[in-house]
């Protein structure tokens, strides 16, 4: 899930006030959310939460199957490369790339979750 997807995956800045009075986690939460600049003016992206929300709700994600390659050498190294035109893979994919994500979707699961986190913080599953 890239950047570009990762981008879109905001949470409103009424989204993160409403958070930090969502009990134990969601204050914690808002101060992990509000101590990073990296708000754009739509609100804050969560690259890292994405992973998670994929794992539990890929249906919030549009994915396109690509050939992509890791590069292993040079000033490159560790950057990804996908064949979008298919120029060196002959048709073949080996990787799901996420595209697009339905963002509001997101937005509303990842609020969903804190009250889950309160009750492991007290102790409940």
């Amino acid at each position: 899930i890239g950047l570009d997807v990762t981008l879109k995956a905001l949470l409103s800045l009424k989204t993160i006030d409403a958070v930090a009075k969502l009990g134990e986690s969601g204050k914690m939460l808002h101060q992990l959310m509000t101590a990073y600049g990296d708000t754009e003016a739509d609100g804050k992206p969560m690259h890292d939460v994405n992973t998670i929300c994929y794992l539990l709700a890929p249906e919030f994600y549009t994915l396109t199957d690509y050939w992509v390659d890791v590069i292993t050498q040079g000033p490159a190294a560790g950057a990804t490369v996908a064949d979008t035109q298919n120029r060196w893979s002959q048709g073949k994919k080996n990787v799901h790339v996420a595209t697009d994500i339905d963002a509001a979707a997101f937005e509303k699961w990842f609020v969903a979750q804190i009250p889950n986190m309160n009750k492991q913080l007290e102790g409940e599953e």
